[in-house]
């Protein structure tokens, strides 16, 4: 009796028989869709010994979700800077391998997409970054609060259940421990450890095969005045200017990984011996042949004598 003169006061309509006695209706002016305004008022202490730590921050935002009738996307600084960490922590073992495991698809998505980004406007480490790192990291902070309360909400609908009232319900979930630093320590700090010691080794050798490849579009593109050069006169006389003599050009004044850049005068071709700039490609060769198309126009082809192909860049590759 002593919650239905409340009730009644608080109520535009006289609540309904069949109504528990452990609930109330909330005012009209709280915002949502009315069918979904009955809140019983032990969940709140409920909800409070099932989330443990931190019960200031995340109960009232289950009670917003439970108005709501379901859960809002949010934003969690803890669960982005340390995703599997928080989520062991707060015993979400589904959420804390699949937050450890994100980082991993983003390396294997970058190493999949590596020769495809080199033409990027962003710098390649940013695209990698947001893969592996950032587009992860919101991922979790934003779904975090609503993982934690459908967890919570589960313990809460399992203590009452199994009890008769809502004072042995508090009592099951007081003997539960809601958090384990043990698990949010070892699995989540040794979850990011096995992440990166899989994804590191790709993602050093996914950037070392971009460098090596923005090198080589610099060295052609560095060279491209002579081919402008060359093209012209090719224009000019619909065929390679084969009345001069084979030339040897000084590199220096191009690029600096070129050992060596010849023009062959009988097919205009430019030969780019590339130099010790990159260990990788030292000593190896690359020609950049002219060909007329039907509008008598020059095109360029790159030829790779010797380079393996994740070292080309997109218009040495066939095909």
């Amino acid at each position: 009796m002593g919650q239905a003169a409340p009730a009644a006061a608080l109520s535009a309509a006289p609540a309904p028989v069949h109504a528990p006695a452990d609930t109330f209706r909330l005012p009209d002016n709280i915002v949502g869709d009315p069918g979904e305004r009955r809140v019983r008022p032990t969940l709140a202490v409920l909800y409070r010994l099932a989330v443990g730590p931190a019960a200031d921050y995340y109960a009232p935002r289950f009670l917003r979700f439970e108005q709501a009738g379901h859960s809002k996307p949010g934003f969690h600084w803890a669960a982005m800077i340390f995703p599997p960490v928080w989520a062991f922590y707060r015993k979400l073992w589904i959420s804390g391998i699949v937050y450890a495991m994100m980082p991993v698809a983003g390396a294997l998505a970058v190493l999949a997409l590596g020769e495809r980004i080199d033409d990027w406007d962003i710098p390649w480490l940013i695209g990698a970054a947001l893969l592996t790192w950032l587009l992860p990291a919101l991922c979790a902070a934003t779904l975090a609060d609503s993982l934690l309360y459908h967890r919570i909400r589960r313990i809460v609908r399992r203590a009452e259940a199994r009890t008769v009232n809502a004072a042995e319900a508090a009592q099951v979930i007081a003997e539960r421990s809601p958090t384990s630093g043990v698990a949010g320590f070892l699995l989540g700090i040794g979850s990011i450890i096995i992440a990166l010691s899989i994804v590191a080794p790709g993602m050093l050798r996914a950037y070392t095969e971009h460098a090596v490849r923005a090198h080589i579009a610099e060295t052609i593109a560095s060279v491209r005045p002579v081919q402008a050069e060359v093209g012209q006169a090719i224009e000019q006389l619909e065929r390679a200017p084969v009345q001069r003599t084979e030339v040897r050009l000084s590199p220096a004044a191009w690029a600096h990984m070129l050992d060596e850049l010849s023009l062959n005068p009988s097919t205009g071709r430019l030969r780019l011996s590339l130099g010790p700039a990159v260990p990788e490609l030292w000593g190896k060769t690359l020609l950049l042949a002219p060909a007329l198309d039907v509008f008598h126009r020059v095109r360029w082809f790159c030829i790779p004598i010797d380079i393996p192909e994740r070292y080309l860049p997109k218009e040495c590759r066939g095909g």
